[in-house]
């Protein structure tokens, strides 16, 4: 069976890896879904708005063939350790369902549904047909002891088979994963001939949290929030400047702050594969509340209101994600 093309849509998971993505193309096969490049879709302009609460990207696309392209469009999330459980990585899925970001499209006005794929890896190994198999691919850390009422609910055989082969062991619940859950929303699109496509999604990011006791100290190379388990990077991945660790040192004397870092992260290299660079690109970061801080890598941001910095580019080429720190 001759696999189908794919476009990829990358996606903001405040997971803080959460990190989610850009759209871009690509191809589905047995074992999931693939990012590939496109010759004929352009990127014509993104704006991008990032808020701990929520997540909208308006993109317009031009296919600049002469004949109308059907193909895979894929808006990847980050990995999830589900070892972590609920404690360490201090996630908060934003909907107790299967579309757990409460994901919504649109293509030119019109509301598109859109599939989940869910694959399990676990040490590096593909792993997700032992997983469905025994029913326990929808596993995912809700609530405190959601992974105890979940295995509950398994078949004896397939439980079994799961604790043997090392893919539940104890940890936060007796029963918690030790595979990587990766998703993956998709749907299949049309691009007209020489014609624009507006694409319009939304959803509610990832958000990673820790408390922290001094705000000023915070380093950029270590983990922060729910990227637990990540080594420590060799450059400030936040870009935590000398006027920002003032403004942090100035809040706490006051005792602006009250302790608590949010991290976020956007997938925004896999515009890449588009066609070209993307024509326009404007960025707005929402901090949430006049008095909350935010550090993050991108020179040129301008401050625009309360609680808003904003950016704008053309025939931009993003080279990084986005990570970003907002000290509440």
């Amino acid at each position: 069976m001759k696999p189908a093309r794919v476009l990829a849509v990358l996606a903001l998971s405040a997971l803080t890896s959460p990190a989610m993505a850009n759209d871009s193309s690509g191809f589905q096969s047995t074992t999931g879904i693939h990012l590939s490049s496109t010759t004929d879709i352009r990127m014509q302009s993104e704006v991008l708005y990032i808020s701990p609460t929520q997540i909208r990207i308006d993109y317009v696309f031009h296919n600049v063939a002469d004949h109308p392209v059907t193909t895979l469009v894929v808006f990847p999330l980050p990995d999830l350790d589900l070892s972590q459980g609920l404690t360490a990585p201090h996630w908060a899925f934003p909907v107790d369902a299967s579309n757990f970001l409460g994901f919504k499209v649109r293509v030119d006005g019109k509301p598109i549904a859109a599939s989940l794929e869910r694959r399990a890896f676990f040490k590096g190994k593909d792993v997700t047909r032992e997983v469905a198999a025994a029913g326990a691919l929808g596993m995912a850390p809700w609530l405190p002891g959601a992974y105890e009422r979940q295995t509950a609910a398994l078949p004896a055989a397939g439980l079994a088979r799961l604790r043997h082969e090392g893919l539940l062991a104890a940890g936060e619940d007796p029963d918690t994963p030790q595979w990587h859950l990766r998703t993956r929303y998709f749907w299949t699109q049309t691009f007209p001939a020489h014609a624009d496509v507006r694409m319009h999604q939304t959803y509610h990011p990832f958000v990673g949290s820790a408390l922290i006791s001094n705000a000023a100290e915070v380093s950029g190379r270590k983990v922060i929030g729910w990227l637990v388990g990540r080594e420590p990077a060799s450059a400030d991945r936040y870009c935590i400047d000398p006027a920002t660790r003032q403004a942090l040192s100035a809040a706490q004397k006051r005792k602006a702050l009250g302790g608590g870092v949010a991290e976020l992260e956007y997938i925004l290299t896999t515009a890449r594969n588009w066609l070209g660079p993307i024509g326009r690109f404007h960025l707005i970061i929402d901090k949430g509340k006049p008095a909350n801080i935010v550090s993050l890598c991108w020179p040129g941001l301008r401050n625009t209101g309360p609680t808003t910095y904003e950016w704008s580019g053309t025939d931009f080429i993003p080279r990084r994600n986005i990570a970003l720190l907002i000290f509440e």
